[in-house]
């Protein structure tokens, strides 16, 4: 299970995507769709959602949670590779985010790449979101912030089971592990104005950026210029 820290980030990504009718966004790594739970209003309102992933796992999981949300006929997926060009023509997407993705990417060069790819795909105007480690990542306090920010928001007995068994699982077998990646730099973790840097000469206005995850991660929003 994600810790809570985790999915207020993916919330706060959310709170940035625009969508009016026949806008479509693209979920960039997508995973097993986690941001799509918090994209009802903007898909229900006319928007389309493009989940892309190189496992076709998460990709069955997402059409999962589609069909569980009655979005199942607003959602598609895209099995490829995030580190080669992308299988889609120019000016497809409203919007593009990538919620702790391009991290895991080997170096700068093919990171830097998959930003000149975001804003090829993205119409004029368009939004990228993007959410990535910072060098401060902290797994323990990743546990400790999202058990005081669950607290009061769930039952007695699930907070129970999330402080005794769900989050130290997390904490040991996903967390830690992130942790080790990130320090070993196989991973890559970088501050906020870095990445706002990288994401600007990849040809974007860098609109705001924040701390986010209990201070071990960074938002970056920026758009792609008319």
């Amino acid at each position: 299970m994600s810790p809570q820290a985790y999915l207020d980030s993916l919330q706060r990504a959310a709170d940035y995507v625009e969508l009016k009718e026949g806008d479509v966004l693209l979920d960039a790594g997508c995973g097993t769709g986690l941001l799509l739970s918090c994209l009802s209003a903007p898909l229900k309102a006319g928007g389309r959602y493009v989940g892309l992933d190189i496992l076709w796992a998460g990709l069955e999981a997402l059409c999962e949670k589609a069909c569980r949300q009655n979005l199942k006929n607003l959602v598609s997926t895209v099995q490829a590779d995030l580190s080669k060009t992308l299988p889609f023509a120019d000016r497809s997407f409203q919007c593009v985010a990538a919620h702790f993705s391009v991290y895991t990417l080997p170096n700068e060069q093919i990171r830097s790449q998959v930003y000149r790819e975001f804003r090829r795909v993205l119409k004029p105007g368009g939004r990228l979101i993007v959410s990535n480690p910072t060098t401060s990542y902290d797994a323990r306090r990743i546990i400790r912030i999202s058990l005081v920010n669950s607290a009061g928001k769930i039952s007695a007995l699930r907070g129970w089971l999330r402080k005794v068994l769900i989050y130290p699982l997390a904490l040991r077998f996903g967390l830690k592990h992130v942790e080790r990646q990130l320090k070993s730099g196989k991973w890559h973790a970088c501050n906020p104005e870095k990445l706002a840097e990288v994401i600007r000469h990849a040809g974007f206005a860098v609109e705001h950026w924040e701390t986010v995850y209990a201070e071990s991660g960074c938002l970056v929003v920026a758009r792609k210029p008319d």
